[in-house]
Order: structure tokens, then sequence, then C-alpha cells
């Protein structure tokens, strides 16, 4: 009984098809098996994970005191913030009360506190 064409009886026979045809079929059922095992793991770590932050999450006086605790932070930021603007209005009044430097200065002159009398 032949039941593949006259072409197939080359150098590809009968017991070639039917060991690739069987070794896909291997193939095809092992990454099933193992893509339904590691989905399956997925899922077990993903509900795991949302039970533990349904567990971990903030109850109602936690958050209150998270929100004062972040107003508190937010009056010593602008306490800063104000030290800060008098401190550069402080430097900006003393800079303009300073007396100014020449704004050339001479040929032989190196430093402004350099000593001009004779050696």
């Amino acid at each position: 009984m032949n039941v593949f064409p006259p072409m197939m009886h080359g150098t590809l026979r009968e017991h070639y098809l039917m060991l690739f045809g069987a070794a896909g079929g291997i193939a095809m059922t092992a990454g099933f098996v193992g893509s339904w095992i590691g989905a399956r793991f997925a899922a077990r770590a993903a509900m795991r994970q949302s039970d533990e932050a349904r567990r971990t999450a903030l109850q109602p006086e936690q958050i209150r005191e998270l929100s004062s605790s972040v107003e508190a932070i937010a009056l010593e930021v602008e306490r800063i913030a104000e030290a800060q603007r008098f401190v550069a209005k402080v430097l900006v009044e003393r800079r303009d009360a300073l007396p100014s430097l020449p704004a050339h200065r001479s040929a032989g002159e190196i430093t402004p506190h350099q000593d001009r009398s004779p050696a």
C-alpha cells in the first residue's frame, strides 16, 4: 500500500515524516505544558503580592498622621525659604554699602592691597 506520492520515496521516506511529526507533536506538548506551569506559578505569585498589598494598605489614622507630617515639613521649608530671602536681601544691602573698587587697574598694580611704599 502506497500512502505517499512516488516523489517522497527518495530521500524522505515515510518513517522520516513520522519521526518529524512525532518530534513536532512532542515539542508542542512540552511547550504547552511548560507555558501552563509558568502561567500558574506567575498567577499564584501575583495573587500573593496583591494579598500582601491589601494587608499593608494605609489605615485612615495613618493617612492623617502622614498628612500632618507633610504639613509640618511644608511649614519648615517655608521658614527656610524666608530665611534665605532675608539673607539674600542683607547681602545685597551690604554689597551696595561697600565702597566700589576701581574699574581699571594701572599697569604696575597687581592687587588692591599692594604696598606702594619704596623699599
